[in-house]
This record gives structure tokens, C-alpha cells and sequence, in this order.
């Protein structure tokens, strides 16, 4: 997909070469992308940048303008006047969704340590320079995803168990309601206060080292928009890496929940649909505990007291 979008030409650029000169680095790369939400992205990417220069960190910033139709392309122009080199813009000419347009700028990208994060995500603290010696830790843990907060000052419920498809049709009466939903996927004991493995965790704010891409490889391209992080979690959990909560970090989510919201959108089948395919390339339906015992409960089972012990001596 990558290739067919350069070869129809239908992609352009601004700010960083798109081609990195051999042998150079970044510290941290911040991957965004944006689709018609020049309101919220402002928060992002002037959070990466500030975070990022307040921990010492040589950064760059990639955000992909995704066939946005209001001021998107103004505002990231003026954005990277400001910036200059640090500021990468790749523009979408329509929306391909979640997968291709982070797939583009993570190819690009050349952080020895990734960050993805959603437009309306904002980065709250200080703590970048913690996560990047967290992950240098253990080289078992593939994703780090921060406490994700809402702005009414809640914990988002951003890490959940492996769904099933029952997990999605015990939900649907509600969301049709718009009501209280069975969140049979949760976690009971959440929001957790220490760092912990988890099944799958929610790609409004992930850090991984740049190695766990070339490893996983990219994210699933059949996928529009959702669960490609589900699919992608559970992809770096078969690749012997896993997925922990890390709830020092503190991120806000400007959250829409546009599915939520409108169940019966395009939006909305698009990811059901994606849930179905997902269900069905991994083989599994409707026990979870078999897909964990399988690729996820040893490692677990190893990493937790490892995760006590680091704790306890730093």
C-alpha cells in the first residue's frame, strides 16, 4: 500500500526529508495523524515538542494530514515554520484511516523510540526520558502505554482483555440505547497504580522501540480504522514481546467516541466489520483464555514480579 501511494503520487511532504541521511537518529519520534481535527491537534504536537525538549530529548514529529477538509494544512504550515526540521508533514489527499497513514510515517520515522499518538491526545508531564529508560529495562516489553485521562480528570478505561465477539454483542443493546453498556472485556481492578502486563491497549498513546516495528511489522492495512491496535497488540505478544500499563506517564485523551455515539455510522460497520476480520485471522471467536494461555500468560506470569523488583529500586 505504501509503494502504490508513492507511485500514484497522491502523497506529499513538508518539513523533515523524507529519506533520513544514513547513520542518523532521533531520540524519540512522535507519530500523529489528523483527519479534520485542527482543533485538538494544536494540544498534541505542541505537548510532544515541549515534553520531548524538556527531557533532553532529540525529537521529531511526524503528523500525517489525512485527507483533511478544514484548516489542518494551515495550521501544520505554521507549524512547521516554527519547528523547522523537527516538523514532518505527510498530506493524505482523502482519509485512509488509521493504518496506512501511521504505516507511512513509521517507515519514516527514525526515533530509536516511537510515540504514537492520536490527534486529540496531549501529553500532560514530564516523564518521557522515564519511559524511554523503562523500555531499555526490559527488552521483553514491546509496548508502554501511559495513564490515559479524560478531561473531566477520570481514568479512561484504556487497556482491556483480549475481546471476543461475545464481548461485542453483550455491548451492542446499549450502545444502541445509548446506555450503559457490559464491558465484559474490562478489567476489574482497574485503574492499576503499578506497572503491569495487559492484554491490548488502546493506541491513543503507545511507546515502543523502533526495533518491535521491524519486528511486528506494520500495522494491518485491511484494517480501516479499529482494532487495529487490538490486532497489533496481540501481534507483538506472539512476537514474545508484551504489553504493559505504564501509569506514570499521564496523557489526556480528548476522547469523541464517535462509534459510541453513532452506532449505526460508516464509521461504525467499518468497525465491526474490522472486529470481525480480526476474530477471524486470529483464529479465535469466543475464548480469550485459550489465545492468553497461548501467547501471553507465561511471559506475563515472568514479567510481573520483574516489574515488582524494578519498582522497589527505583
Amino acid at each position: 500500500m505504501i509503494k502504490q501511494l508513492s507511485n500514484k503520487k497522491i502523497l506529499s511532504s513538508s518539513g523533515c526529508s523524507l529519506q533520513a541521511p544514513l547513520g542518523t537518529s532521533r531520540d524519540i519520534s512522535f507519530i500523529i495523524i489528523s483527519y479534520n481535527d485542527a482543533g485538538r491537534l494544536p494540544a498534541a504536537v505542541s505537548s510532544a515538542a515541549l515534553r520531548a525538549t524538556e527531557a533532553g530529548m532529540d525529537w521529531e514529529i511526524w503528523v500525517v494530514n489525512n485527507g483533511s477538509r478544514d484548516h489542518t494544512a494551515e495550521l501544520l504550515e505554521t507549524y512547521s515554520q516554527a519547528l523547522g526540521p523537527r516538523m514532518c508533514v505527510l498530506t493524505l489527499p482523502r482519509n485512509h484511516g488509521t493504518t496506512v497513514p501511521r504505516n507511512l510515517a513509521l517507515k519514516k520515522a527514525r526515533g530509536r523510540v516511537i510515540c504514537v499518538m492520536d490527534s486529540d491526545a496531549e501529553l500532560l508531564q514530564n516523564g518521557l526520558d522515564k519511559v524511554v529508560k523503562f523500555l531499555e529495562a526490559f527488552p521483553e516489553v514491546g509496548i508502554a502505554a501511559p495513564r490515559i485521562l479524560t478531561p473531566s480528570g477520570h481514568v479512561y478505561n484504556s487497556v482491556k482483555m483480549l475481546p471476543t465477539l461475545s464481548d461485542k454483542l453483550r455491548k451492542l443493546p446499549g450502545i444502541m440505547r445509548h446506555g450503559a453498556k457490559r464491558n465484559t472485556d474490562w478489567y476489574p481492578n482497574f485503574p492499576f497504580e503499578r506497572p503491569r502486563p495487559v492484554h491490548t491497549a488502546i493506541s491513543c498513546c503507545w511507546f515502543f522501540r523502533r526495533e518491535l516495528f521491524d519486528l511486528v511489522g506494520p500495522l494491518d492495512e485491511r484494517i480501516f480504522y479499529s482494532p487495529e491496535d487490538v490486532d497489533w497488540c496481540l501481534r507483538c505478544w506472539k512476537a514474545g514481546r508484551a504489553v504493559v500499563y505504564y501509569p506514570y506517564l499521564q496523557v489526556m485523551h480528548h476522547t469523541r467516541q464517535i462509534t459510541h455515539k453513532r452506532p449505526l455510522s460508516m464509521l461504525s460497520m467499518s468497525h465491526m466489520r474490522g472486529i470481525i476480520y480480526y476474530l477471524i485471522k486470529h483464529r479465535y471467536c469466543f475464548n480469550r483464555d485459550r489465545m492468553a494461555a497461548r501467547h501471553i500468560d507465561a511471559l506475563s506470569r515472568d514479567l510481573g514480579p520483574r516489574l515488582a523488583a524494578w519498582e522497589n529500586r527505583a
